[in-house]
């Protein structure tokens, strides 16, 4: 679970990059995508082959993402058949191998809970404070955003850099199309192969039946306090001081839980690829 937090809260500072104007009183974590539905097929190849599909509802508000994949390190193999499951209240994690999951309150929903409480000069101020920073944080992380860097499959896609990944997502939005990723020891790509906008079956966004879902409890705490003092700092003048000091932690936080990281383990990588790349809209576009 911390390392899971680490990685949620690193990826909040790594969304500033992508922030664009938002409007006052404009709450910044409700955005739209460019489309109602759709699905994306995408192939994975390098120390990790397979194959992933991440369906999508109500521009965004829901998606759920399937990846069945193989990773080869170290002379071991390990195969991951994954199935996570986002709406405005939940986040599942199911392991299909294992029958087993977990479910979490969408942190989303605790930065949106918090955000509506401000006052109207309070959301301004977070408002300005999300815009202005991105640029510097990204910078602070030795990353980089370039706009409109390639057009893939029709889209016009962002290039994020950050980490030991290189990331394009459909422009203005949190929906990656290519990354490349280097890191731990395991270099490997997830590249789109076919975008297919329109209707997405019901049965793809509900957990798969006999599946045990237990509540991560320790989880939404450790989220729901994350929520407030983020907020809490985003409201304050001094805001980019004190996000640079936690960024400097966060970012020491991920590092020593990837050196303590099993070798055959690619859950982290792939964990940190999405904290780069998936999770950018916590933050608004």
């Amino acid at each position: 679970m911390k390392t899971r937090f680490t990685l949620f809260l690193l990826s909040l500072f790594i969304s500033f990059a992508l922030c664009t104007t938002a409007a006052a009183e404009q709450n910044p974590w409700e955005t739209k995508l460019p489309f109602k539905e759709a699905t994306i097929h995408y192939s994975i190849t390098g120390s990790e082959t397979g194959s992933e599909t991440l369906s999508i509802r109500d521009y965004g508000k829901e998606r759920s993402s399937h990846r069945k994949s193989t990773a080869k390190m170290m002379f071991m193999t390990t195969e991951t058949d994954q199935i996570e499951i986002t709406n405005p209240d939940w986040v599942y994690t199911i392991d299909m191998k294992a029958g087993t999951g977990t479910k979490v309150t969408n942190p989303v929903k605790f930065m949106i809970e918090e955000y509506n409480r401000l006052s109207s000069g309070e959301k301004d101020m977070v408002n300005k404070n999300v815009q202005e920073m991105g640029t510097s944080f990204m910078q602070g992380m030795q990353g980089s955003v370039q706009q409109n860097a390639e057009n893939i499959l029709g889209y016009s896609c962002d290039l994020v850099s950050v980490a030991g990944t290189r990331s394009y997502s459909i422009h203005g939005t949190d929906i990656t199309l290519k990354s490349d990723t280097a890191m731990m020891g395991m270099n490997f790509s997830t590249v789109a192969t076919q975008v297919n906008e329109g209707a997405v079956a019901d049965s793809v966004f509900t957990p798969p039946a006999g599946i045990e879902i237990t509540h991560d409890t320790e989880a939404d705490a450790a989220a729901r306090a994350m929520a407030k003092s983020t907020i809490d700092t985003l409201k304050s003048p001094d805001a980019s001081q004190k996000m640079q000091e936690q960024t400097g932690d966060a970012m020491n936080q991920a590092g020593a839980a990837g050196e303590q990281a099993p070798p055959a383990n690619q859950g982290s990588d792939q964990d940190m690829q999405k904290a780069m790349d998936a999770l950018k809209g916590l933050f608004g576009k």
